[in-house]
């Protein structure tokens, strides 16, 4: 595909998060596409972009809008508290743990108490190891249907999809119970025990 090919996804992956299309599917086509390296890349930074615009459109053209839907995720409200004290980190975790759908979070996050640095730095090694995994995926989607000959077997690949997964599985449990204290911190301290 060459290039171009790469340049022209990254354009249309970062449309489509912008415009909160899901883009697991793109995301593993990126590794079907590129391979792992160059898929993980161009995701990684077309996504990063993205969250980055969506942000900024949350926190200033749709300011309003998106503070009114915050009214329907007390959840988030919470947990907005500890990113005011928190920043980078608790982005960081939140992007490794799937609490909020990604492309709608971005514009939520505008509206919450975190400056665009922790944001973008928190969203982008966030983000890294998922989109590793689903990137990944396409690529042994790819080496197990090709009809080529791999160089190699079968299942070295499922292997290490498996740890992988693995890896996200423990990665995203821990950030969930270190959000989960995070928040049960900040309701300690708003009633005052």
């Amino acid at each position: 595909m060459g290039f171009l090919g790469v340049v022209y996804f990254g354009v249309a992956y970062t449309i489509a998060e912008v415009l909160a299309i899901p883009a697991i599917p793109l995301t593993a086509s990126a590794g079907y596409l590129f391979g792992p390296v160059v898929g993980t890349s161009v995701v990684l930074f077309s996504a990063s972009i993205a969250a980055a615009v969506s942000f900024v459109i949350g926190r200033t053209i749709l300011r309003t809008y998106v503070e009114g839907v915050l009214d329907d995720y007390p959840k988030f409200k919470k947990i907005d508290r500890a990113i005011g004290k928190e920043g980078f980190k608790l982005m960081f975790l939140l992007r490794l743990s799937p609490l909020f759908p990604f492309a709608l979070s971005n514009y939520l996050y505008g509206a919450s108490s975190i400056d665009f640095t922790s944001f973008f730095f928190g969203t982008l090694f966030g983000f890294a190891p998922g989109t590793l995994a689903y990137v990944y995926s396409g690529y042994v989607g790819k080496a197990l249907t090709d009809g080529a000959e791999s160089s190699h077997p079968w299942y070295v690949y499922a292997g290490g999809l498996a740890i992988l997964a693995g890896f996200l599985k423990v990665a995203a449990d821990t950030a969930t119970q270190i959000v989960g204290e995070l928040e049960e911190e900040e309701e300690e301290e708003g009633t005052g025990r």
